[in-house]
């Protein structure tokens, strides 16, 4: 919409500059005014008059889980007529400045409206509120920001996810005669991050509950690269050698990480690694029984709804400000 108000009034002013040049001026400029105008109207071609523009940034392009939130968008704008969306990101989720950056870029540009999963948390408020200054709608997914900017916000109970995978992790080791006793550690994502901090917190609450015997450490934090969820989990097992009996890994990049680094280690029957998120490196190692169990989020749906929902707000129409995106567990027979 936005973008077609500000082609027409382009048009206008080089229409206006023409009538405004003398006769034998006009005679010469007359090429260029059209090919501006040609110029103009190409670019425009994509986007119909009246189109709604959803912009969707997603945390960062090289994590599956992300990439299928966007494609959820995707679907949603493919099967409806009139709405556009374009998807960004960042590398990774760790870029918060690369992230803050595109967020503002993406405001200057004029969408109608922005569907945002971000780990900024505080950093984001002002440029949230340029966003409602422009008139620009906000849905965010996965991650809450503390912003009065925000209209909906569309997640998995991330808090209840934890105590589902530590439900998870004593469920296998009961089932398979393993002692509830021992050292369980969370190689976790990204620190600060609401959604981390909600999934660690339900995990330690409810390992507590219902595992007394078992000692959980802090959650060590990897700015979400494999390769150091990888190293992080050797060093656990160097230092705690057969008293770690269990790994909680709180995202896809962390789950990759640890099954690699237990399984080259030969530890599969040793540690009980329960893991978020279903990419296609953890699928894999739960196949094979590296990874006991994954907690998954609908992660397509979050992207679909989000597109719904930013789409609803801008025709004016009302929506949730909270919707549970939904979460279950996945066994390996499951599969």
């Amino acid at each position: 919409m936005k973008k077609f108000l500000a082609i027409a009034l382009t048009m206008s002013m080089i229409g206006a500059l023409a009538g405004c040049s003398s006769s034998s001026s006009s005679e010469a400029a007359a090429p260029a005014a059209d090919d501006s105008a040609a110029e103009v109207v190409e670019e425009a071609a994509p986007a119909a008059e009246g189109d709604i523009e959803i912009a969707v940034l997603i945390k960062g392009t090289d994590s599956a889980f992300w990439q299928n939130v966007g494609k959820g968008a995707e679907a949603y704008a493919a099967e409806t007529d009139g709405v556009n969306v374009t998807v960004q990101g960042p590398a990774s989720e760790a870029d918060i400045e690369d992230s803050l950056t595109l967020l503002e870029n993406v405001i200057l540009s004029g969408p109608d409206a922005i569907v945002l999963g971000s780990n900024a948390d505080a950093g984001a408020t002002a440029v949230l509120a340029d966003a409602a200054a422009a008139g620009i709608y906000v849905v965010t997914v996965d991650t809450a920001l503390p912003s009065e900017d925000v209209s909906s916000h569309l997640a998995t109970d991330n808090y209840a996810g934890g105590e589902l995978a530590a439900e998870a992790m004593v469920q296998y080791m009961s089932e398979n005669g393993i002692a509830l006793e021992g050292t369980v550690a969370i190689v976790a994502a990204v620190a600060g991050v609401q959604t981390i901090i909600d999934r660690d917190g339900g995990f330690i609450d409810k390992l507590a509950e219902i595992a007394p015997g078992m000692s959980c450490l802090d959650p060590i934090y990897v700015d979400n690269e494999i390769d150091t969820a990888m190293t992080t989990t050797e060093n656990l097992i160097t230092a705690h050698g057969s008293a770690l009996v269990g790994i909680y890994a709180d995202n896809n990049h962390t789950g990759d990480g640890v099954a690699r680094a237990v399984e080259q280690a030969g530890k599969q029957d040793a540690i009980t690694v329960v893991a978020f998120d279903d990419d296609e490196e953890e699928l894999i190692a739960l196949a094979n029984g590296v990874i006991k169990t994954l907690i998954i989020q609908d992660q397509h749906n979050m992207g679909y709804l989000g597109a719904e929902y930013a789409a609803k707000l801008v025709k004016g129409e009302s929506v949730e400000s909270y919707v549970d995106t939904g979460v279950q567990v996945t066994w390996a027979a499951d599969l």
